[in-house]
């Protein structure tokens, strides 16, 4: 989490197993917020946020900071709306005005040979009491839900954390079913899109091809998904909320659309201010839409000192607290590294190697084989859509080592990624380079790693060409190896891919993104902001602090 405990970070009143997608039946142990969305219990006297926070803070778990106060305030507020809010009773009210407008429009479309009928006709006369009635109408408000965003580090997945065990969820399926849900965006996107698949599936395979392309709002796969997801929760939580790809772009605003409609109240963080999603995308135009809804069905909060920024402080943005208990927050940027973050400077790539192979080896010695595998023996991880991952050195469940290449310059996405972190404690990634913006996909993937790696709770290992704040370079490292001119012209490289340049930004592939430089699309414009999210990750999965948190030490 994005926060700021000085004590183990997991709350103590939300204890679960994570599903794992793997093939073994062993798994690493988990406590804390079920990863990847599922349901879980927690404490049944209601309890106000803002005094819960408090709390924390006067037992020392807590750093104090006025800005996550000002917030806790608010979200208890929407704690106490979903604490009257009945989303049963609601979701039945809708389907009254659904059914009644559904008979109006037939009437309306019927009303020609209603009129060739008699009108003494029985028939024409209880259709005339019908239409007659007052239509149905609905008498529950939906409570307004959360967007909050700021800088990294600054204590917003701990709000969202801390709010998702308090809040309250009503539901009319037992104790045992709490209808609230917490995922991280990428799993988020993850389940939509195997629902969506699943559904298209199911479709196309009892209609036929003809009901498979119907567009119409009833066969809708997008609609009829979210629909199913809102009979589910009440609640939905997403951490790191982000808009890169067109295709999301364009299926987001459909979907949270039909949520709000079916009275889900979203909460959820993100580094980005609403209208700063998907900045600068393709067809943004068809997104502003889902920007208009969000504002209007969610109260957006800046966690930060408004005033301050205003008047050119900087400073006043918020604390980066994963620094502070990492301990280098009071080092330069440039210096600043976990104890398990190692640097291949010039003539130390071999002592790193080696004390990468030591630590590696020291977690074999204490580590017992899963099914009698030994790190001879490929390890087989199940991933999403009967896909698989192979995995050639582990350690049992314990410790997995991979180069960056292994992990980031291949085919692999969030799904695979999720796959090793869920089932591995530790994660080794050696030589790590240089990210620039000629290869905007290895930054990508790997910022996407360590999302889904933070998010399990693992720890890590590293070694890198930089410290955590440098590695990733905003704009194209020239080499010896490019040859460019002022102008803007276009270079063959080795692999015959055509790149132009634009200052020092090089878009690949002109044509397929309409004449515009990488930097100027979301995907790429978004490396940066969510680059600093992934540094200050890896400063705390490599220190000690967090080791010994989550038991490894």
């Amino acid at each position: 989490f994005a926060r700021c405990r000085l004590q183990s970070s997991r709350p103590s009143c939300h204890v679960a197993t994570r599903a794992s997608s793997v093939v073994h039946d062993n798994k690493k142990e988990t406590d804390g917020i079920e990863r990847g969305g599922g349901l879980g219990e927690c404490t049944p006297q209601f309890i106000p946020l803002v005094q819960e926070y408090e709390q924390q803070v006067d037992e020392g778990k807590l750093l104090f900071d006025p800005l996550q106060l000002r917030a806790a305030r608010k979200l208890t507020r929407l704690q106490l709306a979903l604490k009257e809010y009945d989303h049963a009773t609601f979701l039945e009210q809708l389907e009254q005005i659904e059914q009644y407008e559904m008979e109006k429009s037939q009437r309306e479309n019927n009303n020609h040979d209603q009129k060739e009928q008699s009108s003494s006709s029985s028939t024409a006369v209880e259709k005339e009491d019908e239409a007659k009635k007052p239509p149905p109408s609905m008498s529950i408000n939906i409570p307004r839900g959360f967007y909050i965003h700021g800088d990294v580090g600054t204590g917003k997945s701990l709000l969202l954390n801390n709010f998702y065990n308090m809040a309250p969820a009503s539901s009319s399926l037992g104790n045992n079913h709490k209808k609230k849900r917490r995922l991280h965006f990428h799993s988020f996107l993850q389940d939509i899109h195997r629902r969506i698949h699943d559904l298209n599936k199911q479709l196309l395979e009892t209609h036929g091809r003809n009901f498979h392309v119907d567009t119409s709002k009833q066969r809708n796969p997008i609609l009829r998904v979210a629909a199913q997801l809102s009979d589910e929760v009440t609640l939905l939580c997403i951490d790191e909320f982000q808009v890169t790809d067109v295709a999301d772009a364009m299926m987001l605003s459909q979907f949270f659309g039909e949520l709000w409609r079916r009275g889900v109240v979203i909460v959820a963080t993100s580094n980005r201010p609403p209208r700063n999603l998907y900045e600068g995308g393709i067809n943004r135009g068809y997104f502003l839409p889902f920007l208009d809804l969000l504002e209007r069905y969610c109260v957006v909060h800046h966690l930060a000192d408004e005033a301050s920024i205003a008047n050119g402080n900087s400073n006043e943005r918020g604390k980066d607290y994963r620094r502070i208990r990492s301990g280098v927050d009071g080092m330069p940027r440039k210096e600043q590294c976990g104890e398990y973050f190692y640097l291949n400077g010039e003539g130390k790539e071999q002592s790193t190697s080696e004390k990468l192979e030591k630590l590696f080896q020291s977690f074999g010695e204490h580590s017992h084989p899963v099914n009698n595998a030994t790190t001879t023996q490929p390890l087989i991880l199940a991933v999403h859509f009967s896909r698989t991952i192979s995995i050639s050195q582990y350690h049992s469940n314990v410790i997995a080592s991979f180069t960056f290449d292994e992990l980031c310059t291949t085919e692999l996405g969030s799904s695979d990624y999720h796959a090793i972190a869920n089932y591995f404690r530790i994660v080794m990634i050696k030589d790590i380079p240089q990210l620039t913006l000629k290869h905007p996909d290895r930054a990508r993937r790997f910022i996407t790693l360590i999302d889904e790696l933070y998010e399990a709770g693992c720890c890590l290992v590293c070694s890198a060409v930089n410290v955590p704040d440098s590695l990733f370079v905003g704009k194209h490292a020239s080499s010896s190896s490019d040859s460019s001119d002022s102008s803007g012209t276009t270079n063959s490289q080795e692999d015959g891919t055509e790149e132009a340049i634009v200052g020092n930004i090089h878009a690949v592939d002109v044509a397929q993104v309409e004449g515009r430089a990488v930097g100027e699309l979301a995907s790429v414009r978004e490396l940066s902001f969510a680059f600093s999210r992934a540094a200050s990750r890896l400063l705390e999965m490599c220190s000690k602090t967090w080791w010994k948190e989550k038991g490894v030490l």
